[in-house]
């Protein structure tokens, strides 16, 4: 199963922390519109994409309150007829 997720930088120190990050883990597609990273990624990724974003804030010194994972949409397969 897939996910979409989505991930909003609020101050572009976050923006500058996260977006490196995002492309360096090379986990799924990844897209970006303004301030808002969309991912779509297998959902067993999620954990460690959530990890990732952590990861970059806090090695940067940014705080939680400036960028948020806003999404999570699950999208199913289409069965096999």
């Amino acid at each position: 199963m897939k996910a979409i997720v989505h991930i909003e930088a609020y101050t572009m120190s976050a923006y500058r922390a996260i977006r490196p990050a995002l492309v360096n883990s090379n986990v799924g597609y990844l897209g970006v519109s303004g301030m808002v990273f969309s991912a779509t990624i297998d959902s067993r990724d999620y954990a460690y994409l959530v990890d990732v974003v952590k990861n970059a804030a806090q090695s940067a010194g940014i705080h939680h309150s400036e960028y948020a994972i806003i999404t999570l949409q699950n999208i199913s397969q289409p069965s096999k007829n």
